[in-house]
Order: C-alpha cells, then structure tokens, then sequence
C-alpha cells in the first residue's frame, strides 16, 4: 500500500500502532485545526488503525484551537475501541496541555489525554494495554 501524502502530518506503522508525527511547529488557527482534523481522520481510516501515538516533538506552540482535531479523533478512536497517546510534547506544549487540564501530569485527575516521553514508550503502553487482534 502506499503511504498517503499529507501536508501536517507523517504517518507509518510501528508494532501494529500508528505513528503520526505532527510536522508544523505552530498550531494556532481555525484552518490549521480543521485541515489537520481533516488529515487525522483520514490517516487512521488509510492505515484502519486502532493504536494511535500522536508524535509532537515538533511543535513549539500550541493554541487550545489545536485541542478540537485531538478531542474529536479521541472521541472518535473511543467508539470503535481504539486508543491514543500524546509523545514529544516540548516543555511550553506540555505546560499548555497541564495548564487546560486536557493532561494530568500526576494522573491526579482523570484527563482526556495520556502522554508518554517518546514514540517507542507509547508503543510500548499500547501493546501491554490493548488485547492482541
């Protein structure tokens, strides 16, 4: 199969998890939000993924716009039995996910996100969460 093509974001399968990496260092506007909601959805319909890591080591800012693409394939991925986790999340993106509340980072409170470092610790807390297919 070839790799879909797409202008935010780079996908590919790792251990039977979508990897998408986010490639813009800014997400601060409605047409940003929706063209990358646009791309989400169609990467993890392309790839029929359930896992998903939403890589964002490239990004340097975050605006709360950037939340309703994420919220929307989490509510998504939660229909059909699915899961996502956050990884790479510099310290000011981190600090705006911590601040909203969308990530506990003490698990204090039930978030609607889960972060872990990297790409290779989110893999690997998807394989020991998830049932085997």
């Amino acid at each position: 199969m070839a790799e879909p093509q797409y202008l935010h974001l780079t996908g590919r399968l790792d251990q039977d998890v979508l990897v998408l990496t986010i490639t813009d260092t800014e997400l601060q506007d409605e047409k940003l939000a929706d063209a990358l909601l646009h791309e989400l959805l169609d990467a993890v319909a392309q790839f029929a993924a359930h896992k998903i890591v939403i890589d964002m080591q490239r990004l340097k800012y975050i605006s709360s716009v950037a939340f309703r693409p994420l919220l929307r394939l989490r509510g998504r991925l939660k229909e059909t039995g699915g899961r996502m986790i956050l990884c790479g999340l510099t310290p000011v993106v981190g600090d705006i996910f911590y601040t909203t509340k969308m990530l506990s980072p003490s698990g204090s409170f039930e978030a609607p996100f889960q972060m872990e470092a990297d790409v290779a610790s989110a893999i690997v807390q998807l394989n020991r969460d998830a049932p085997q297919k």
